[in-house]
């Protein structure tokens, strides 16, 4: 058979998806998916749908060999569908419509037997697609600039010229001759990545990270790779000398959709009692098939009351969720009735949307070029009361005690029912910021997902409220910033189930943004930011890495 297929085969999958006939056979349906999928004059976008039929088709047969080398080629297609020429609405778009593909390409490298580092390359190849544009764009290229400060000038220039949009009231003809000129600008900046590559200590300008590079960002504590699908759930452990997974059979996929399903995290004063109850539960079940054989396998040893107990004695671990683990509380893991069985007596737990996202922060850290001794800038934004929200009776306590624990050891700016543009303004200048107020997280756009402030010109009786959006706060440059924190509710939950692994949410956004600390919540949480500047947290970046 002819490796091009018919014309008609760029849309069959399509059709297909749609819901295909009960007397079209599920053999004569894969081999269609398959025959789309290998005709190469077909448009990537249907090549992408059609792979991901044919993986469903595959892995339903247990014909696990060719599900992954399918897989493996998606992902290799998938930049060409995904990329800097479409706006961020369409990006997020486009990724929901494959979204898990590098979670299952991962599954499928361990079923077959591939070893752990193939399939975490895989798996990070595929993940955080849009974090991963905008921290390839914000990449540290001081070191281009000092060897070829003309490469990266044009570099910089293309890139500046890509990433703005263009105004939709424009006349059309000269719409039109902007729209030709982007299109050259993508193509020109595709070009100059491609030279910049061909120099040398270059040659991975922007490529997906090798595993000896994610090692070496485990330098400071082992990164913990939590993958669950439908087909398999198992833990990838990076450590400066290894690579290694454990399969996790009890952390079923079902389970975890029940759990998931469940909504702990959202429970008014009514129900609170049972959610805990039910929260509890899944904590133990996330300990007992998950953490704790992590921490096993890591030989971590358990503190206990007997012990000098202190967060500097305990070894350092950062964790990623994906698949149906992306939003998994792996930090707060334990059992309720035993005051060691919990992943905080045996470590101190950390996120990173990826490891990617991680070395960008360490490449940031080690090229600082701001003096250390200087006194830091705190900014505390304040929301007391928001538009159709409940008020927040303990913001003024709050900040009060905040400011107490501080002291004189920063310079303190307080903003209070500020509007967007205001705090976007002070952010630059900030060290430190400290968000006490209301967020949101938009379920169908986490892009807008943010701090809820005060609309900008309301009227003073009746102020409208606009949101501090992941998409604002990823788009600026904050070249002092090192810690975040975020005193409001769901500041690290993405509700877009078909975004999950995309990791976009108020958290990564600062972190992209250029804080290298951010503190966050996935559920509703009572003030405790005094306590976290209290104990010394403010200095944090002076004492540890990232």
């Amino acid at each position: 058979m002819s490796r091009l297929a018919p014309p008609r085969s760029r849309n069959v999958s399509s059709q297909l998806g749609r819901g295909a006939s009960p007397k079209v056979s599920t053999a004569a349906a894969l081999d269609t998916y398959r025959r789309a999928w290998h005709c190469p004059n077909a448009p990537p976008f249907v090549r992408l749908r059609a792979s991901r039929h044919a993986l469903l088709l595959l892995q339903d047969r247990q014909v696990f060999e060719a599900a992954y080398r399918i897989s493996v080629d998606a992902l290799d297609l998938l930049p060409h569908v995904h990329n800097r020429s479409l706006s961020r609405n369409d990006q997020q778009h486009v990724v929901s419509l494959f979204s898990g593909l590098a979670a299952s390409a991962c599954s499928l490298a361990l079923q077959v037997g591939k070893p752990p580092s193939e399939a975490l390359e895989v798996l990070e190849k595929g993940r955080a697609l849009i974090l991963g544009l905008l921290i390839d764009d914000r990449s540290d290229v001081s070191a281009l600039r000092a060897v070829y400060p003309d490469l990266c000038t044009k570099y910089e220039s293309l890139r500046e010229e890509v990433n703005t949009p263009i105004k939709s009231n424009t006349d059309q003809r000269l719409r039109q001759i902007a729209l030709e000129r982007f299109s050259e600008a993508i193509e020109e900046l595709e070009e100059c990545i491609e030279e910049i590559r061909r120099l040398p200590q270059f040659s991975r300008f922007q490529k997906a990270l090798a595993t000896e590079y994610m090692q070496k960002c485990s330098a400071e504590g082992c990164i913990i790779v939590v993958n669950a699908t439908g087909l398999r759930s198992d833990a990838i452990i990076i450590s400066p000398t290894n690579c290694a997974a454990i399969p996790l059979p009890l952390l079923g996929a079902s389970e975890a959709e029940d759990w998931l399903g469940q909504d702990l995290t959202n429970a008014s004063s009514g129900d609170r009692g049972a959610r805990n109850k039910a929260y509890r539960e899944f904590l133990s079940w996330l300990w007992q098939n998950c953490v704790k054989l992590v921490f096993q396998e890591l030989r971590y040893r358990i503190q206990t009351s007997a012990d000098s107990f202190s967060a500097d004695s305990l070894p350092r671990v950062w964790w990623i969720g994906t698949g149906l683990a992306s939003s998994f509380p792996f930090h707060a893991a334990g059992e309720t009735g035993h005051a060691s069985e919990n992943a905080y007596c045996c470590a101190v737990s950390s996120y990173t949307p990826s490891i990617k996202a991680l070395a960008y922060s360490r490449e940031r850290a080690s090229g600082e070029a701001v003096s250390r001794n200087r006194q830091p800038a705190l900014l505390i934004v304040t929301m007391g009361t928001t538009p159709d929200a409940h008020s927040l009776d303990g913001v003024k306590a709050e900040r009060c005690e905040v400011e107490a624990a501080v002291g004189a050891s920063a310079r303190i700016r307080h903003l209070d029912l500020p509007d967007v543009a205001t705090v976007m303004r002070h952010l630059g200048e900030s060290d430190i910021a400290h968000f006490a107020c209301h967020g949101v997280s938009d379920s169908t756009d986490p892009s807008e997902s943010g701090p809820l402030l005060q609309a900008a010109g309301g009227a003073d009786r009746n102020p409208g409220r606009e949101t501090l959006s992941v998409r604002q706060v990823s788009q600026i440059r904050l070249p002092h910033a090192e810690i975040a924190y975020l005193s409001a509710c769901s500041t690290a939950e993405n509700q877009a189930a078909r975004l999950m692994d995309e990791v976009v949410h108020v958290v990564s956004g600062f972190q992209v943004a250029g804080f290298r600390h951010v503190v966050g919540c996935l559920w509703p949480s009572s003030e405790c930011g005094p306590k976290f500047y209290q104990r010394g947290n403010l200095a944090i970046h002076k004492r540890r890495r990232v």
